[in-house]
């Protein structure tokens, strides 16, 4: 009982959008002469919701059609040329199954056992789904938060690299900061001593100038 192709729409699906309201008809318009309503032919149903919950009861009524089974399809195929001679539903099918008890050997009991073997088929159906949903969720869903985990623990560590990197930066600026005022100081240190150099070997040069006069 593969459900696999829906489970995975509708993880996969974009969400659609909700349909807009029908605008009220115009009280001017003539009210339609509604038809006699027709006696049902079928126990009543669960009726299904609009959406994806449609696609998977679509699926479960196929799996659990009362044509699948004999007994319910034997009792069905009694009941249906009734429909238009007893209107009542339980008089019909009471009528149907009596009937097929005389022509086919239809019993109560095995009308009740086919409704059995339906659920079972249900059930079935759930224990298939929650199989195929949890591997949907190992591959899908374990298998991103996994990934997740991996990018988490990707910027951590790039946030750590990021953190030295910092540090280094300010450390280095400091260091730049240091080596500035160390440059500064040498060039104002060259700067006197050029000076004074300069000073004296002026000092010099007129010294030898009057010696060699």
């Amino acid at each position: 009982m593969p459900f696999m192709d829906l489970i995975k729409k509708a993880i996969f699906e974009e969400e659609p959008q909700a349909p807009q309201a029908q605008q009220p008809a115009k009280a001017s318009a003539p009210a339609a002469r509604s038809a006699p309503h027709a006696p049902s032919q079928t126990p009543a149903a669960y009726v299904p919701m609009a959406g994806r919950d449609n696609q998977f009861y679509a699926r479960l009524a196929k799996q659990t059609d009362l044509s699948a089974v004999p007994e319910l399809a034997k009792i069905e195929g009694f009941a249906a040329p009734l429909a238009s001679v007893i209107a009542d539903k339980s008089l019909r099918y009471k009528a149907a199954l009596a009937t097929a008890q005389s022509q086919g050997g239809l019993t109560k009991d095995a009308i009740l056992k086919g409704f059995d073997s339906l659920l079972m088929v249900l059930n079935s159906a759930a224990s298939s789904f929650n199989k195929q949903t949890d591997e949907v969720a190992r591959t899908e869903v374990d298998a991103k938060i996994a990934q997740i985990s991996d990018m988490n623990e990707s910027i951590q560590q790039k946030q750590k690299e990021i953190t030295d990197l910092q540090q280094q930066i300010k450390a280095m600026q400091s260091q730049a900061e240091v080596s500035r005022g160390k440059l500064q100081q040498a060039k104002s240190n060259f700067a006197a001593a050029l000076e004074r150099r300069k000073a004296e070997i002026q000092q010099q040069r007129r010294e030898f100038e009057a010696i060699l006069e």
